[in-house]
């Protein structure tokens, strides 16, 4: 299992939300880039960066600082937020992210997957919010069937579904692992789970379920995991 850390890049800072409410976030730091280094230096490998200003405005924002931030990442770093045209994933490609996550763009076009493009690195991200699927920075109801969404990017040879919990992300009260065994019984693409994770006994049972890979976020910054502990757990 990777485990992914995770920054919220706002205003040029890193940043968490709580059920991704742009309300009422917290601010963790005014130096991202420095950050990230700082979280290598005590073991970190891979990264989870999401630009919710992108999210929220429907394009990249942060962009240049996340390639600043791919430059000194060595292993595997995802990217999302704000990804809505080929171009926006060209950017990140030419910059070697590793994984392009997409939500609204591929969640509300029924035909996105059927374009002739490659997709092997791409990551459908699947926000769900009581049974159902969220766009546009977790503020629309998604008006498809979740299998009909997985079996679309099966056919498309996606890299993997990161399923988030809204109702958990931020809130430092355990993963919905029911929720997470649903979606797994619905594809056989890998799965990366987000949103609850608060301790080191979460990370193990994720791992045990099969998940390709975890994002920790608050539990990082509010000092309930250490990077160290959680490295344990790391493939």
């Amino acid at each position: 299992m990777k485990v992914l850390f995770a920054m919220d890049l706002m205003e040029n800072k890193a940043v968490r939300l709580l059920r991704g409410d742009f309300e009422r976030k917290t601010e963790y730091s005014h130096d991202p880039l420095e950050t990230v280094k700082d979280m290598i230096r005590l073991g970190a490998r891979d990264f989870h960066i999401i630009d919710l200003d992108g999210a929220r405005m429907g394009r990249r924002i942060h962009h240049n600082l996340i390639a600043e931030i791919r430059q000194v990442v060595e292993g595997y770093m995802e990217v999302g937020g704000g990804v809505r045209t080929e171009e926006d994933m060209d950017f990140y490609l030419k910059v070697g992210v590793d994984g392009i996550i997409l939500g609204t763009v591929a969640l509300e076009e029924e035909d996105f997957f059927d374009r002739p493009l490659s997709f092997k690195k791409t990551i459908l991200g699947l926000d769900l919010l009581e049974g159902k699927a969220m766009s546009r920075g977790w503020k629309s109801v998604v008006n498809r069937e979740i299998p009909s969404i997985l079996k679309a990017a099966e056919r498309a040879g996606v890299m993997a579904i990161l399923c988030t919990s809204i109702a958990r992300d931020g809130m430092l009260s355990g993963p919905d692992f029911d929720g997470l065994k649903r979606v797994m019984e619905m594809t056989s693409l890998p799965v990366i789970a987000s949103g609850g994770v608060t301790s080191l006994n979460d990370l193990k049972q994720l791992k045990s379920m099969g998940v390709w890979a975890t994002v920790v976020g608050k539990a990082l910054y509010e000092g309930r995991i250490r990077i160290e502990e959680a490295m344990e757990y790391a493939d």
